[in-house]
C-alpha cells in the first residue's frame, strides 16, 4: 500500500461512540534546535450530503550552510543549525547550479497534504485514480538557483470492515488492503461498510537559496 493510502488511513478519523461526528481544525508546531521546523494541521468537516470529509497536511522546513560544493558532481555538503553534514545531489534540472557558493544558507522546505472524502468518486477521478502525476520547475536564467518538484495522486477506496469495539477499519484500494486504528473516535458511527472513499494527495518539494556568501 503506497503511503498515501497509508496515510489517508491514518487520518480517516474512525473511533466509537458519540452522537456527531468531530468537526474542527488542530494546528500544531514543533521546533529543533537543530533548525528543524514542523507544522502540522488536521481538520474535519461534513458534505452537503452529510457525509464525512478532511485534511491531513505537514509543513517541514530546515535551513542549512553549503559546506562544501563539486560542480562537476554535483553534490553538496550541508551543515544543519544542529551541526549535522549531510550530502545532497542536486539534479539536472536545477539551473544556475554554479551560482551557489560555499557559506550559502540553503532553504529545505517539504509539505505533504492528503484530503479525503467520503462519496463516490465522478468519471475524472475513476480514470485517473493510482496515477502518480509529477511535476517540476526551476529558476530562469540569471535567478537565483531554485528547484520544484510536486506530485499528485488520487486513489479510491472502499470501507471492507469496522471493528467498533477496538476502533479498527479495513480499507481496500488498487494495492491492496490497509488496517488502522482511529484517530477521532466519535466518527466511526459515520461511516459503514461498503463507503467509498475519494483520495487526492499532494506532496511538495522545493529548495532556494536564502543569501549568497
Amino acid at each position: 500500500m503506497n503511503k498515501y493510502v497509508t496515510t489517508l488511513a491514518l487520518s480517516l478519523a474512525l473511533g466509537a461512540c458519540s452522537t456527531t461526528p468531530y468537526t474542527g481544525d488542530v494546528i500544531t508546531e514543533t521546533k529543533t534546535p537543530g533548525g528543524l521546523n514542523v507544522i502540522q494541521t488536521s481538520s474535519r468537516s461534513l458534505l452537503p450530503s452529510g457525509r464525512l470529509a478532511g485534511q491531513e497536511a505537514e509543513l517541514a522546513q530546515i535551513t542549512a550552510t553549503v559546506e562544501s560544493i563539486d560542480y562537476k558532481t554535483r553534490v553538496v555538503e550541508l551543515r544543519t543549525e544542529a551541526g549535522r553534514v549531510v550530502s545532497l545531489t542536486v539534479s539536472p534540472e536545477v539551473q544556475n547550479f554554479r551560482q551557489v557558493k560555499k557559506g550559502d544558507k540553503l532553504t529545505l522546505d517539504y509539505f505533504e497534504s492528503v484530503e479525503f472524502e467520503i462519496r463516490q468518486p465522478t468519471q475524472e477521478e475513476r480514470q485517473l485514480a493510482g496515477i502518480e502525476i509529477d511535476t517540476g520547475a526551476s529558476a530562469a536564467k540569471g535567478e537565483k538557483p531554485t528547484a520544484v518538484v510536486a506530485g499528485q495522486r488520487i486513489d479510491i477506496l472502499s470501507v471492507e470492515s469496522i471493528d467498533r469495539k477496538n476502533s479498527l477499519i479495513t480499507l481496500k484500494g488498487h494495492e491492496g488492503y490497509v488496517t488502522v486504528k482511529s484517530k477521532y473516535p466519535q466518527n466511526i458511527k459515520f461511516v459503514k461498510v461498503g463507503d467509498t472513499v475519494v483520495v487526492k494527495s499532494s506532496e511538495l518539494f522545493a529548495a532556494r537559496i536564502k543569501s549568497i556568501g
